[in-house]
């Protein structure tokens, strides 16, 4: 499977698949995404007494969607994110969502192809203005939103129609 990503603020975009992220990762990542989402309150990012925080948003996308964001210490927002594995009403949402959170678009970008979410699997970022003030985080957020978005579309089951 080859995962797009997406950065809302720049219309940036790459592609990874799953090598070189080792199992013990996902399931990690899983586990943080299925307690802070279970729990409904943000969880520690990276170990269990970090101060950053993920935080799973409900939202009435439906079960194969993610919609995600990333605390800073100070408890404001940083990033927010969202996963799915294809299109579809709810992740077409999900995605405009995201994209009308991002602060901005850097000048000569082309905002076409963030319009309408791609067909296979996803993940787009927004980056929000708090950041400038943690922007050490800057560093490894690109990476915690990769292991997010894998982490998540590992786990989920495969569909009835596949």
């Amino acid at each position: 499977m080859i995962l797009g990503h997406w950065n809302a603020n720049s219309g940036y975009y790459r592609q990874t698949d799953r090598s070189g992220m080792p199992d013990e990762v996902t399931r990690a990542f899983g586990r943080l995404i299925a307690a802070a989402g279970a729990l409904g309150v943000p969880a520690p990012l990276r170990d269990p007494d970090d101060t950053w925080q993920l935080e799973v948003l409900a939202h009435p996308h439906g079960p194969r969607i993610l919609k995600a964001r990333i605390v800073a210490p100070d408890e404001e927002p940083v990033a927010v994110l969202a996963v799915a594995e294809g299109g579809g009403t709810g992740a077409r949402r999900a995605w405009r969502e995201t994209v009308e959170a991002a602060p901005w678009l850097h000048p000569g970008c082309d905002p076409t192809p963030l319009r309408e979410p791609p067909d296979g699997p996803w993940v787009i970022m927004a980056l929000l203005l708090p950041l400038a003030i943690h922007g050490e985080a800057v560093e490894w957020l690109g990476d915690v939103e990769q292991c997010i978005a894998w982490a998540f579309l590992k786990s989920l089951p495969p569909m009835a129609s596949a």
